[in-house]
């Protein structure tokens, strides 16, 4: 790719709370298999914390950033 070439604004998206926790969780998975186990217990708390902010509330949508 060209250096000045534009990449075109994409359009706004929305990521389920599941979607997310899943990430971070596999995430933690890959990080504790390769010897990074604080890190893979952050990324759990973190999945746990975006689980219980859900509260039976309607998530946020989260939007690129522009």
């Amino acid at each position: 790719m060209r250096a000045n070439a534009k990449i075109a604004p994409s359009a706004p998206y929305f990521t389920s709370p599941l979607m997310l926790a899943d990430r971070l969780l596999t995430l933690a998975q890959d990080a504790d298999r390769s010897g990074y186990v604080s890190t893979a217990d952050r990324l759990l708390r973190l999945a746990l914390k975006v689980l219980e902010n859900t509260n039976g509330r309607e998530p946020r949508k989260m939007l690129h950033a522009k």
